[in-house]
C-alpha cells in the first residue's frame, strides 16, 4: 500500500530552500550582445510568473520565476532578461499546477520485522502552465503562446537524500529549459514576429493597466 501526502500540507524544507528567491524579485541581469546560438532578439523582456487557479507556495512560484530568467539569461537570446521593471517585451507565466508529492510505503506492505517507520519509495515533481509572449504596455495580440506539462518521478538515492529537493530542482531546471527552447530556437522567425507586434500594436494609455492573458 502506498501513501501519498502533498508539500502543501507538510514541511518546510523546500520554503527554506527557496527562501533567497523573494529577495531577488527586482533582480535584473543583463547578456552579452553575442549569442551563443544564432542572432540576439535585440529586445529587453520582463518575465512575470503568477499562480492560475490553483495556488501553492509563494516560494515555488519565484523558484520557477527565477529560473526562467537565469535560463534565459544564459541562452542570450535576448538582450535582457529581468524580473520587474518595465521593458520591450512581457513574457506572461500562468502556473496551473506546481506541485511535490512523496510516496510512502506504510506497515501494511512491509514484511514481519521491517521497521515501523514508512519508507520512502519516490518524490514527484509536476508543472503545468501556460505563456504568453506580449509586447510590454502595449495593445496587441500575444507574439507567441505555449502550454507546458512535465513530471518527473525519483527514488532516494540514500539515507541522506534530499529526494523532495532534487527532483524539484529538476523539474524547474527542466521547465526553464523547454521554455527558453521554445522561444530561442528560431530566433530570424521570432525577431520578424517581435518587430512585427511592435510596429503595429498601439501604445497603452499610462492610466490603463495591462490584464492578464490567461483564463
Amino acid at each position: 500500500m502506498v501513501s501519498r501526502e502533498k508539500n502543501a500540507a507538510r514541511g518546510m524544507s523546500l520554503a527554506s530552500a527557496f527562501a533567497l528567491v523573494s529577495v531577488l524579485a527586482t533582480a535584473f541581469i543583463p547578456v552579452h550582445a553575442a549569442s551563443r546560438s544564432g542572432k540576439t532578439i535585440p529586445k529587453t523582456l520582463r518575465v512575470e510568473v503568477r499562480w492560475g487557479q490553483e495556488r501553492n507556495r509563494e516560494s515555488y512560484r519565484a523558484g520557477l520565476e527565477r529560473s526562467i530568467v537565469e535560463t534565459l539569461s544564459a541562452s542570450r537570446c535576448f538582450a535582457a532578461v529581468q524580473i520587474g521593471g518595465t521593458a520591450d517585451l512581457w513574457l506572461d507565466v500562468q502556473v496551473n499546477v506546481l506541485e511535490t508529492e512523496e510516496e510512502y510505503a506504510t506497515s501494511e506492505s512491509m514484511f514481519p520485522g521491517q521497521p515501523v517507520e514508512p519508507t520512502l519509495l519516490a518524490a514527484r515533481a509536476t508543472v503545468d502552465l501556460d505563456y504568453w509572449l506580449l509586447p510590454e504596455g502595449r495593445e496587441s495580440p500575444e507574439i507567441h503562446k505555449n502550454h507546458l506539462f512535465r513530471e518527473f518521478a525519483r527514488e532516494p538515492q540514500g539515507p541522506t537524500d534530499l529526494t523532495e529537493q532534487r527532483v524539484f530542482r529538476e523539474i524547474l531546471a527542466d521547465a526553464s529549459r523547454w521554455v527558453a527552447r521554445d522561444l530561442c530556437e528560431g530566433r530570424e522567425a521570432m525577431i520578424r514576429k517581435v518587430d512585427k507586434a511592435l510596429a503595429v500594436a498601439p501604445a497603452r494609455s499610462p492610466e490603463q493597466a495591462p490584464e492578464p492573458t490567461g483564463p
